[in-house]
């Protein structure tokens, strides 16, 4: 399992991503204003209430058991890049620092390879090649996480996986290229296989055999996305959380009343009249292709969100003709909703 190999290098990087959002550029296709407004669709969210969570409340009085509802809904947590040539993303905050990594390892992106594949495979048409960043949406920090939603694990702005940075082995598709998923066809196939696919999640490198641009980017998402949520062994990452289960504490300690204090989630003292900062309990489950939901946000502004390969068709109505794409990964969280005392059990209905 690698990551950044330095911490202070890991800082840095992020610190550059954050003040990068201050800049502002109409020339270029898309600025972090924009991707900000085009993050608030409330038709991706899936609300739901997903199951039961069994909580045990005691006191001088005794011992009772008490009921939550365990809810379940997506949040817009990460912005997946792809665009074809090395730091030359469609994100215009985000160029300059791109730029700088492109030029510091220049020496080392002659080119690149896919494991197992022969010379005249390489040379056809549909291989298509794509950098990919997953960032931190910058939205993730400007939305209000109350009584009946989960809390984003995402930080806003951070690089969780750049391409440049990982690119042995995005380029060369080792080490995954020799796991089974990558030499049993139709195993963790982006589509239906073998009525259709868009591609396979393995290996999960740059490169990908489809005649169709978009479908090609699409697939490189899938695959980054996939390579941050489940298993990052022999790529560079930054860990996205510590999953699949985590303990949050929510509550906002300057809230003066108890509507502002239980719409952060915490609980209100009417003998300190004060907000009491409480434990959730909340899931995060790992990237599934067969059910991810993602919102396209470059060239297209969607409002709705769609499963790559749920369809044979490109379901947009363009594609880019630069090769650039931008897409909304709307993760899936389940939370108890805290009711106080020790947490039992939980399950999905």
């Amino acid at each position: 399992m690698e990551r950044l190999q330095k911490p202070v290098a890991v800082w840095l990087l992020s610190a550059l991503f954050a003040l990068s959002a201050s800049s502002q550029s109409s020339a270029e296709p898309i600025t972090t204003a924009e991707i900000i407004s085009r993050s608030m669709s409330l038709d991706c969210l899936d609300w739901k209430i997903s199951g039961i969570c069994i909580w045990l409340q005691c006191s001088i009085f005794g011992c009772f058991v008490v009921t939550t509802p365990r809810i379940s809904h997506r949040l817009p947590d990460l912005v997946v890049t792809s665009y074809p040539q090395s730091a030359k993303t469609p994100w215009v905050e985000k160029r300059p620092i791109l730029q700088s990594i492109r030029n510091q390892s220049n020496s080392l992106l002659s080119g690149g390879s896919m494991a197992g594949v022969g010379n005249e495979l390489m040379q056809q048409e549909s291989l298509q090649y794509s950098e990919v960043d997953v960032i931190g949406n910058p939205a993730s920090n400007s939305m209000e996480f109350g009584r009946f939603l989960c809390q984003s694990a995402a930080k806003p702005h951070f690089p969780y996986f750049i391409s440049l940075i990982d690119h042995k082995a995005w380029r060369s598709g080792l080490p995954d290229g020799e796991r089974r998923e990558a030499k049993t066809p139709g195993e963790r196939e982006i589509g239906d296989w073998p009525h259709h696919t868009w591609g396979s999640v393995f290996p999960r490198s740059g490169f990908v055999f489809q005649a169709h641009p978009g479908k090609a980017a699409a697939v490189n998402c899938q695959r980054a996305v996939d390579i941050l949520l489940g298993d990052i062994s022999g790529h560079v990452v930054n860990k996205f959380s510590q999953r699949p289960f985590n303990v949050v504490q929510r509550g906002d300690s300057k809230a003066t009343n108890e509507d502002d204090c239980s719409r952060s989630g915490g609980s209100w003292s009417d003998r300190e009249s004060s907000c009491l900062s409480q434990s959730w309990y909340q899931w995060l489950p790992k990237s599934d292709e067969k059910t991810d939901k993602w919102q396209m946000i470059l060239p297209l502004e969607n409002k709705s969100c769609l499963t790559f390969g749920k369809s044979p068709i490109w379901p947009y109505k363009a594609q880019a003709g630069d090769g650039e794409y931008i897409w909304n990964y709307w993760a899936k969280y389940k939370c108890c909703v805290k009711a106080g005392g020790i947490l039992l059990t939980h399950f999905d209905f």
